[in-house]
């Protein structure tokens, strides 16, 4: 049993079919970008920084085929809206939107996706790389690496500090 699966069954704070934050879904950036881009056409938004991060090829000197996302859902959405009030109130964030994928995903596809609008780009940058940081430190998701020799590896995690 995986551990999104063992999780699952505990998993009670959250459904994620009303998830804004975890998906098993592709990520549309597409319409996310628009979704911003209204506010910045009104001139409320002075500057928007996106990060998207994808499957790469390779790790560590070996290829990769794929990844796999697990992830404890209710916790990883929780800890998400966390950082995000914690950043609205280290920053001047007018708009922010961050999801993260769960699943199987292949070479190319994309696995997060932030989106933070200030006044100012300074700010903005500071904010999106702040999250991207405890995200990777805070946030219950997992990732296995799928090779392309067909073996798999559990990545290591960071420390929570």
């Amino acid at each position: 049993m995986s551990y999104s699966e063992k999780f699952k069954l505990q998993d009670d704070l959250l459904n994620l079919e009303e998830s804004e934050r975890i998906t098993f879904n592709k990520i549309d950036e597409e319409s996310l970008l628009k979704s911003f881009d209204n506010d910045v056409n009104k001139g409320k938004l002075g500057a928007t920084v996106s990060f998207i991060g994808s499957v790469r090829s390779y790790s560590k000197n070996r290829q990769v085929k794929g990844m796999d996302y697990e992830a404890y859902s209710g916790m990883a959405e929780v800890k998400i809206k966390e950082i995000e009030n914690t950043v609205k109130e280290k920053w001047d964030i007018k708009k922010i939107k961050i999801i993260h994928r769960l699943g199987k995903l292949s070479i190319g596809d994309k696995s997060i996706m932030i989106l933070v609008s200030t006044p100012h780009s300074k700010d903005a940058f500071e904010a999106c790389q702040f999250i991207l940081e405890r995200i990777k430190n805070e946030v219950p998701i997992w990732k296995k690496e799928i090779f392309s020799d067909g073996t798999s590896k559990w990545v290591d995690g960071n420390s929570i500090s």
